[in-house]
């Protein structure tokens, strides 16, 4: 359990500023007078109360653990492409950024994955697993052992979000069931012990309720200058998959009222701890114990050393609280050792330890550093040979002794080894180069959760790495070992290698292991029409990783009867970042409506690689790499598509439909900014505008008259899923509303009603029926008008239960000469994964101004 949470604390090492120098060991100091301890429990990223957590943390001193069900997979994604598995990896990402500025300690999630907008409790339980989730939310408990548990939501109807509803509902469950040793027994088994808080409190009381608790985020820090809450939005603002940073700060008063709803506490409380004996003294009391012998002067000696550290602290002589630090780090371990029969004391002791040594640290100024040399070289491949510059400094007039060593992938061989114990004099800046050859068979640097599809809502993960951790370790990291005044502390960072971001300058990623070659066909699911003889061509992409040259072969394993040409391409790639393509023509004698499965591979200097990988990098975030199969799952689908249709498509946040246009036959031009204020759009048979496009394109918003004109002259205008920055009475040729509560029907599997029949669009070249909306993923849609003009026709409706029909997400209008169209079926999430339906609409909408029904 104490390297689980070492790890927790290596890999939110990379701290805001105000967790640096003196104001950053004034808050490490108050933490040092406090046992309390809080987790909050969310559902997703960016539900957490920040400014609750930053009040806590950065002005109370509170050991502060936030457990976030899942990672938001589901959500739509602001600043880029990435979907499902990959936006959860950024949301993951940016959490911990915004934790740095709430001044979260441990940051948690469960197994949980997001499978999209629920209106109901019971579809989270439905899909997750009541037991399963709940099972991952008690063990985080058990480990996390927190004195007070804080729920976000309350589990009713109010909370919106059917994971909302569910998060509320798990907190009260796992309060009573984590110290239950008969729930969830394997965990005992396995060396947890029961823990059950002293108190639950749930949020979103309203001022004119039953509260228990008021909390003012609003108060301000005269040590960090500013509120907690203004600190916590500016956390919010690098969530930026969500809100595409746009969130102010507030000078307003903004209370929030919690109801303590388990555990004994007074009607009306000044804070969480209330009646809970918080003092370092009273760890035994808290935990409602008698005292062991003895104990009672072990304790007092790690209190008096901790008031006195914070009672020496001097903004310009830091470095003051050093004595009674080390002292107090000397009396906390004799109280460890002390006692070995009350584990619960312990464990509450060890993180005061791992706060003395934060506070040591900052108290002393001490930073260590580990660079790859050169600091811009790329990641590492298995085999690599490569060199690491580590340095360490201290800033204060202490005199210590150091120790430094690489940590790398066991079977790795670090040449140039350890420091051992030297004396570093006051200011003085050790370096050290290690030179490191990777061992053939490191591990990838991957998350160490996965699922075999997105139809799955529950993620495996990998023994080595507990399932709660954002990330797993990272591959390499140095560690320092301190001595001051006979008192060792020691500390970890990452290696990490420097790369350029223009214009914003360089950042600091850690230094990954990749794979030698990744191999990726530019497609994974590719739509066939079905019937016979059919040829079809297939791009395989081969990314190179090593510094060292790789040449080899890439092929295609086909279904029975399949062909490939060329059977094999050689290919030779010589530097890290090398990318070539390769091309096959594939032919099938027959395609049925039916899945069939490509598999793409390499081979080179003995090996066999047989996966690709998704770089998934945003600024201020830390690099990750999603790896898949190097898999092509082709579908045969019964479908006719007009020929020769020219499509302009206007790109919002990203997306794969212009892809998915492509593989139906039809040219795609991507439109720019000049092809929209002055381009000659009556060359495109129908132009489209992406996802979330009126959100992200102002110059989609300046030139949006140029469109409907097009339409008016007999254009065919395609309106994909949008947020409310698309206001119909002004970008739309007839009136209409899109709310910012905009309706959305999220059961993938919802009944979906044809209400005209002879709509064109429903009959040709592809004669369309409710079938063609089953097997569709995660949501039938989103953002549907409220209501809007005549001149529209509703085509088809649908509607999640408990929920009335919603006819605003298909809209048709004739204007001019041409079509209007207004869909927020998520065509977008269904087109990457080959759902049938989905692209027999698609083929259906494009022709428009081609079907001859449609009036023309």
């Amino acid at each position: 359990m104490k390297t689980a949470l070492s790890t927790l604390a290596l890999v939110l090492a990379a701290g805001d500023p105000r967790d640096r120098g003196a104001t950053g060991l004034f808050q490490a100091l108050l933490k040092l007078q406090t046992t309390a301890s809080a987790l909050h429990v969310t559902a997703h990223p960016d539900d957490e109360n920040g400014g609750v957590l930053a009040s806590l943390s950065r002005g109370q001193g509170v050991w502060v653990g936030l457990l976030t069900l899942n990672r938001g997979e589901a959500g739509d994604n602001a600043i880029g492409p990435e979907l499902f598995d990959a936006l959860g990896l950024i949301r993951t990402e940016e959490l911990l950024v915004a934790n740095r500025f709430y001044g979260v300690d441990a940051q948690y999630f469960t197994r949980a994955a997001d499978y999209g907008f629920s209106k109901r409790q019971g579809e989270a339980f439905e899909k997750w697993g009541h037991d399963d989730v709940l099972r991952d939310v008690v063990h985080v408990v058990r480990v996390a052992r927190p004195l007070v548990l804080i729920s976000r939501f309350r589990g009713e109807a109010r909370d919106g979000h059917g994971q909302h509803q569910a998060a509320g509902v798990l907190a009260r469950e796992a309060f009573d069931a984590a110290g239950d040793p008969n729930r969830f027994p394997e965990q005992i088994a396995a060396g947890l012990r029961p823990w059950r808080p002293l108190k639950l409190y749930v949020a979103g009381a309203r001022e004119s309720e039953s509260w228990s608790v008021r909390v003012d985020t609003s108060a301000y820090s005269p040590w960090l200058g500013d509120s907690y809450l203004n600190l916590a939005r500016a956390g919010l603002a690098f969530q930026r998959s969500q809100n595409s940073g746009a969130v102010s700060p507030s000078p307003f008063l903004a209370p929030s009222f919690f109801e303590l709803t388990r555990g004994a506490g007074a009607l009306k409380e000044t804070t969480f701890f209330d009646a809970i004996d918080v003092s370092i003294e009273g760890i035994f009391d808290a935990l409602g114990r008698p005292a062991p012998d003895g104990a009672a002067p072990l304790l007092q000696a790690i209190a008096r050393e901790a008031r006195a550290a914070l009672d020496a602290f001097s903004m310009t002589r830091p470095e003051a609280t050093a004595v009674p630090l080390v002292s107090g780090l000397r009396a906390t371990r004799a109280a460890i050792d002390a006692f070995g029969a009350e584990p619960d004391a312990q464990f509450l002791l060890r993180v005061k330890e791992r706060q003395f040594q934060e506070a040591l640290q900052r108290a002393l100024g001490i930073e260590i550093e580990a660079l790859t040399d050169p600091p811009d070289r790329a990641p590492v491949v298995p085999g690599e040979t490569f060199t690491v510059a580590a340095s360490a400094i201290h800033r204060s007039r202490s005199a210590m002794a150091l120790a430094l060593d690489l940590v790398a992938p066991q079977g790795s061989r670090v040449d140039r080894g350890k420091i051992d114990e030297t004396a570093l004099p006051q200011g003085m800046l050790l370096r050290q180069s290690f030179s490191v050859t990777l061992a053939d068979g490191a591990p990838i640097s991957e998350p160490h959760f996965s699922r075999a599809s997105i139809r799955e809502n529950r993620y495996a993960t990998r023994e080595a790495v507990p399932f709660y951790l954002p990330a797993a370790r990272p591959a390499f990291s140095v560690r320092a070992g301190f001595r001051v005044d006979g008192v060792a502390l020691e500390l970890e960072a990452p290696v990490r290698r420097r790369q350029s971001t223009p214009p914003y300058g360089t950042e600091l990623h850690e230094l990954s292991v990749l794979p030698v070659l990744a191999v990726q066909p530019t497609t994974r699911s590719l739509v066939v029409p079905a019937g016979r003889d059919k040829t079809f061509a297939v791009d395989v992409e081969l990314l190179h990783h090593a510094a060292r040259p790789t040449q080899g072969q890439v092929s295609l394993a086909l279904p029975p009867g399949w062909m490939a040409s060329p059977a094999a391409h050689s290919f030779v790639l010589s530097r890290p970042g090398g990318r070539v393509t390769k091309g096959f023509a594939v032919s099938a004698p027959t395609v049925e409506p039916r899945e069939y499965t490509l598999r793409a591979s390499a081979t080179a200097e003995g090996n066999v690689y047989a996966r690709g990988v998704q770089v998934v990098r945003h600024r201020d975030l830390e690099t990750r790499y999603l790896f898949h199969d190097a898999v092509v799952f082709v579908r045969g689908v019964d479908l006719t598509m007009s020929p020769g249709l020219h499509v302009g498509y206007v790109m919002g946040i990203g997306d794969e439909v212009p892809k998915a246009i492509a593989q139906l036959g039809a040219r795609v031009s991507l439109l720019e900014s000049s092809d929209l204020a002055s381009g000659d759009l009556r060359s495109f048979d129908t132009v489209v505008t992406g996802t979330r496009a009126y959100a992200v394109r102002a110059d989609l918003n300046t030139h949006n008259r140029r469109l409907l004109d097009y339409v008016r002259e007999g254009g065919n205008l395609i309106v994909l899923y949008n947020t409310p920055e698309l206001v119909p009475n002004e970008h739309s040729p007839y009136p209409g509303e899109l709310p910012r509560n905009a309706e959305e029907v999220t059961e993938e599997d919802a009944l979906v009603e044809i209400l005209e029949p002879e709509n064109p669009a429903l009959l040709w070249p592809n004669r369309i029926a409710a079938a063609d909306f089953d097997g569709w993923i995660e949501q039938r849609g989103s953002k549907f008008w409220s209501r809007w003009d005549p001149a529209y026709t509703a085509v088809v409706a649908s509607h999640d239960k408990d929920q009335s029909p919603q006819r605003g997400g298909w809209l048709h209008a004739r204007y001019g000469k041409g079509h209007y169209t207004y869909f927020a079926y998520a065509l977008h999430r269904q087109l990457p994964f080959g759902v049938p339906g989905a692209y027999r609409l698609l083929a259906n909408l494009l022709a428009l101004g081609k079907n001859e029904r449609a009036g023309r």
